[in-house]
């Protein structure tokens, strides 16, 4: 009699499980979206401060030797611009003329 007790009450707890599941789902996912969208927002937050007080840093130091050094960049070489030279069956290989059997 007992083992039917058993088998009964973990039939009703699944049930209960599953439909509490079913309602209470959607409400941790969102509040968990939730935190995931905040806590990126923060983060971004934070680096786009990061970013401006070392602009700022830069732009109000009394030697500007950091944005002179930053303007003296010259390039001594560039490569050539390849062009393409193979242009369509100029250059695309043998062909061999066929005749089409009927």
């Amino acid at each position: 009699m007992t083992f039917i007790y058993f088998l009964i009450s973990v039939v009703v707890f699944y049930y209960i499980f599953k439909i509490g599941m079913r309602l209470l789902m959607p409400f941790f996912m969102k509040k968990m979206a939730e935190k995931i969208v905040w806590g990126v927002h923060k983060v971004n937050l934070g680096i786009k401060e990061q970013t401006n007080k070392i602009i700022m840093i830069l732009f109000r130091s009394s030697n500007n030797n950091s944005i002179a050094l930053m303007e003296k960049v010259r390039v001594e070489y560039t490569p050539p611009k390849q062009e393409n030279k193979r242009k369509g069956t100029e250059t695309a290989g043998e062909f061999i003329d066929f005749e089409e059997v009927k």
